[in-house]
């Protein structure tokens, strides 16, 4: 149990530190936000960051169940660890963008790709797919170097 939580923690701390990086990088680039204020601006990145920080734990948990164990990423990573995360990586990065861009939550500057065929940016779908297994890297090196000795 120790073990676990953990790997819990460091993962949702390099989370947290990856996504906040990230997402206020890509949100400059390939997002509008006109006609929003600091305030409103720096909750919806906070909003943002915590979203995509309960998408990589949710990932987190489903591979710990899949796998039967919490520590999976610690070893190779196997086929189906990948199709999962990138079936679950996808479908939530179309679900949250269709969503905010349909309730005008948020929308894209003229620098964003589209996915071939939707109205949904390619850049928060390749986050996603990139930044999470980025993430259980990081978590896996720092364990490893801590707590593995």
């Amino acid at each position: 149990m120790k073990k676990t939580l953990r790997l819990i923690a460091i993962f949702t701390l390099t989370a947290l530190i990856i996504f906040a990086a990230g997402e206020y990088i890509i949100c400059g680039i390939f997002y509008s936000m006109e006609g929003q204020a600091f305030i409103e601006h720096q909750l919806l990145m906070f909003s943002a960051i915590m979203g995509d920080v309960f998408i990589a734990l949710g990932l987190l948990l489903l591979l710990a169940f899949v796998n039967r164990r919490s520590d999976w990423f610690l070893d190779k990573w196997e086929r189906k660890d990948i199709v999962i995360h990138l079936l679950y990586s996808t479908l939530l990065a179309f679900y949250f963008e269709a969503h905010a861009l349909y309730t005008g939550r948020w929308g894209y500057s003229e620098s964003m790709p589209l996915v071939k065929g939707t109205s949904i940016g390619l850049v928060p779908v390749l986050f996603l797919i990139i930044l999470i297994p980025l993430i259980f890297y990081i978590t896996e090196k720092i364990y490893k170097f801590r707590y593995d000795k």
